[in-house]
């Protein structure tokens, strides 16, 4: 007999387990596609590599391959301004962009400083 009801309170105790599991449910968080676009950059008059910022020197992206391209995702939409500087120093650019969700094309023209 204890055996039975050990077996009932193990049951039960499942049970509840599963129960309280299902309404605890789990927060899965995903970004509104209309929030982030992806950029396709493009050095214009330039095969290198350039080092990519968005809005200032400090929010560095990542550098271009040596064809002066690079596509980067989930940036912010709105209006940004790109900047391009050759591992010298010496060649730099930039370009305003608004960027909507979706693909987004920026050709960046650099100049000797």
């Amino acid at each position: 007999m204890k055996k039975f009801i050990s077996f009932k309170k193990s049951i039960l105790i499942i049970s509840l387990i599963l129960v309280l599991g299902l309404f605890s449910g789990c927060v899965i968080i995903i970004p509104d596609p209309g929030l982030t676009g992806t950029v396709h950059i493009n050095i214009a008059n330039s095969d290198w590599y350039y080092d990519i910022y968005l809005d200032s020197y400090s929010n560095y992206l990542g550098t271009t391959n040596v064809y002066g391209q690079k596509t980067f995702y989930d940036i912010p939409t709105g209006p940004h301004t790109f900047y391009a500087e050759d591992d010298t120093g010496l060649y730099s650019g930039q370009k305003n962009k608004n960027i909507h969700s979706g693909s987004n094309y920026v050709d960046i023209y650099v100049y000797y400083n």
